[in-house]
């Protein structure tokens, strides 16, 4: 039944052929899959990376090559179920075809030696991103601008933080200064958060950066780009980098902290 889940994301014949050709050998790059389907390899590429952009796919780079595989049915099934809110109809038929039949999808092949680097692209690939934060066990460090956020994502991000404190995954962060971050700053308590607030004329950004369990997020809203990386080691290095500047950032005496039972959860 997987054609009719393809079908359902109405994809062209050429979009199915390449879909169909990866799910069949595991995570290729661009050029070999261009091979075994005799097609140019950047009209291959250009249609890879619009599977990439509908969230049906994920690109990943292994020694400055990248590689293309089919998405996992447990991040389809999250990302389509936020969309649910918005596109009742359409996406409720994506779901249940997903539940039905999407363990097809789930063919990966990665180097388990390695850092697993994923990347996604646009609005749907920024959304998974954060999903994916809502599994944490051991809650988030973040580097974050509240303006950042709200001028690309307002929307999701309203919910976002209510979800998250909902789940009970809570949040230790530092933001630059600015009416938006010290609204959120009030809103600590109710969002699970303990925060620090830093002179936005000193210290500016756009990016976020986020470490959780054995994990570590940038995402980039200018270009719309969004990269986990899954590296227990890298992670504990970043956690160790942000301790280092929240003990710096709260010399600054704009911060808020949880109770002693919420600060074990975020450790």
């Amino acid at each position: 039944m997987i054609t009719n889940i393809l079908r359902s994301f109405q994809l062209t014949e050429k979009e199915s052929l390449l879909f169909l050709k990866v799910l069949e050998m595991g995570s290729q790059p661009a050029s070999a899959v261009a091979r075994m389907t005799e097609l140019p390899r950047n009209t291959v590429r250009s249609i890879l990376d619009g599977l990439v952009k509908k969230g049906l796919m994920v690109k990943t780079s292994r020694a400055n090559t990248q590689y293309y595989a089919t998405e996992k049915k447990v991040n389809l099934v999250r990302a389509l179920k936020f969309r649910k809110m918005q596109t009742a109809k359409e996406i409720d038929e994506q779901i249940a075809l997903l539940e039905e039949y999407g363990d097809e999808l789930s063919v990966h092949h990665y180097a388990k030696s390695r850092p697993r680097i994923t990347f996604y692209e646009g609005y749907a690939g920024l959304e998974k991103v954060y999903e994916d934060t809502l599994t944490s066990k051991t809650g988030l460090k973040s580097w974050a601008s509240y303006d950042a956020l709200y001028d690309v994502m307002p929307d999701y991000f309203a919910a976002y933080f209510k979800r998250r404190a909902k789940k009970g995954v809570p949040m230790r962060s530092i933001h630059p200064e600015s009416p938006l971050s010290r609204a959120g700053q009030a809103r600590d308590k109710d969002e699970l958060r303990e925060s620090a607030l830093i002179p936005r004329d000193k210290f500016d950004w756009g990016p976020e950066i986020q470490m959780y369990d054995d994990k570590v997020n940038i995402t980039s809203w200018k270009e719309k780009l969004g990269i986990i990386i899954e590296s227990q080691e890298i992670a504990d290095a970043m956690r160790a980098i942000f301790d280092l500047s929240y003990e710096a950032a709260c010399r600054y005496g704009k911060v808020t902290t949880l109770k002693r039972s919420e600060k074990r959860r975020s450790r």
